[in-house]
């Protein structure tokens, strides 16, 4: 018979998750820039592609924005081979996302540009009239 030990991590639930508790895009860029290759970072700890859907209740819209900025950012630095983003399972519904810093390549655009290319990419979601929909339907991760 399979023992399966259930995890002791706790994540917030929805009502008691704020903005202040979600990593900001810009300190993942900035970690990822000061970090040695190997080092990890858990980013985030929920459902990430259901929690930054808008029919969630429970979440604000700011802490939705924020969520999907941040899966973004992650995203994208995975795509410039900064990083490998990872999941753990910590219990039914909920992952830990961890981005693990990848050595460093001779072709790796600079971290800067990284940051003004997010920069530019929330200013032309401003822009679009379908500014929510792009927030919630960004790159899964």
């Amino acid at each position: 018979m399979l023992n399966i030990a259930q995890p002791s991590t706790t994540f917030p639930r929805s009502r008691d998750l704020t903005v202040s508790d979600i990593m900001n895009d810009v300190d993942l860029c900035v970690w990822v820039a000061d970090a040695k290759p190997g080092a990890r970072i858990v980013y985030y700890t929920g459902h990430l592609s259901r929690d930054r859907l808008p029919h969630i209740d429970g979440y604000t819209e700011v802490v939705r924005r924020k969520i999907g900025e941040l899966g973004n950012a992650a995203w994208m630095l995975g795509n410039e081979n900064w990083v490998h983003l990872i999941q753990r399972r910590v219990a039914m519904g909920c992952w830990e996302y961890i981005a693990v810093r990848r050595p460093d390549m001779p072709k790796l655009r600079p971290v800067y540009r990284i940051i003004q290319s997010l920069a530019a990419h929330v200013a032309k979601e401003k822009r679009s009239p379908d500014a929510l929909s792009a927030t919630a339907t960004g790159p899964p991760a």
